[in-house]
């Protein structure tokens, strides 16, 4: 092999050098003006489990890929002319997720199947839940020819602990006037839990002999204490008579919101985490 001669070698040495200068160059550019990995910016990137998700990065769960809750039956119940009272039954499949929550949309249609009125919101569902998703006096001076009722999204969380809580009704009575133009039904909810919550919701749902609704309101009790009872009653200013032969009351909490439970001795509330752990 000939030997290169200095002038070659010394060259040679320039060239390496300029290359390994550029690319380190190059390379610390693209360092600086990259921007770095967050759990805002919409890309599965760093140690994400997911899209801006991951208990190592983003100190949050990724919220598992599950089918959306099943609309059972939906039913729009005429309160009066112009006024309507609405339910949704909603089942949730899934015994181990419940969501925090879930999106829908609600449309109202004449007779040439244009939008009349519109209503737009979210409820949480909680696992192997049917839930009744109740909106009353919905109004509209417009003639209402059908409903077209759509879950859009859900917010799935793993809750497999629902075991503790506990909620029970006694004395529970259906009365009607005397004149059979208005109703209510009363009884007394008892929380059985060992937790204190803010929030409980009552669902109350009328059917006659065929099994068909004919009848929903809701209600909802305030600061309910481990222990307690509470009286209840909602109302119906319309007409049902004798046709009420059954009702159903749901009794539900949102276990995935932190303030619905209550501080106990000037703590901080207690928090849907540390209740998964009772």
């Amino acid at each position: 092999m000939p030997k290169l001669s200095p002038r070659v070698v010394r060259r040679a040495v320039i060239l390496m050098v300029f290359l390994a200068v550029f690319f380190l160059f190059g390379y610390g550019t693209k360092k600086l003006t990259e921007t770095p990995p967050s759990c805002t910016d919409g890309i599965k990137n760093g140690e994400e489990e997911g899209v801006d998700c991951g208990l190592f990065a983003c100190n949050n769960y990724c919220e598992p890929d599950l089918a959306a809750p099943t609309i059972v039956q939906t039913k729009l119940i005429e309160a009066g002319k112009g006024d309507y009272d609405f339910v949704a039954e909603i089942l949730n499949p899934h015994p181990n997720f419940g969501a925090s929550e879930v999106s829908y949309d609600l449309i109202f249609q004449n007779d040439a199947g244009e939008e009349v009125l519109s209503r737009s919101g979210v409820f949480y569902i909680l696992p192997g839940q049917t839930k009744f998703l109740i909106l009353p006096s919905l109004t509209t001076e417009n003639n209402v020819k059908s409903i077209e009722f759509k879950v859009l999204t859900a917010k799935w969380q793993r809750a497999d602990f629902l075991e503790g809580m506990n909620f029970t009704t006694k004395n529970v009575k259906y009365v009607k006037s005397s004149d059979g133009v208005s109703s209510y039904l009363e009884g007394i909810i008892s929380n059985n839990s060992d937790i204190d919550f803010n929030l409980v919701d009552i669902d109350v749902i009328l059917y006659n002999s065929r099994g068909q609704i004919i009848g929903v309101n809701k209600t909802d009790v305030r600061t309910l204490s481990s222990g307690s009872e509470r009286y209840f009653m909602v109302k119906w200013p319309f007409a049902l008579g004798d046709n009420v032969a059954k009702y159903v009351v749901n009794i539900s909490t949102n276990l995935f919101l932190d303030l619905n439970y209550i501080k106990r001795y000037g703590s901080t509330p207690e928090r849907f985490q540390e209740y998964k752990k009772k």
